[in-house]
């Protein structure tokens, strides 16, 4: 098993630790919609960037 540590030692508390532990459906769903929204669309912006470098247009991926 990894284990990854982010400078926090065991018992001490992030606000992303408490966010998880005590915010309401609701407000994790709002919060991880904003997220893979903004996500997305630097993921495009970084294809786009790589494509244009490339010199190409942006191609649909082939159906098999």
């Amino acid at each position: 098993m990894i284990s990854i540590k982010l400078g926090f030692t065991k018992g001490t508390k992030s606000p992303f630790a408490d966010f998880i532990r005590n915010a309401k459906s609701e407000q994790k769903k709002r919060v991880y919609s904003e997220v893979l929204t903004e996500a997305t669309k630097q993921q495009n912006l970084v294809m786009m960037e790589a494509e244009a470098k490339r010199g190409g247009v942006l191609r649909k991926p082939a159906q098999a």
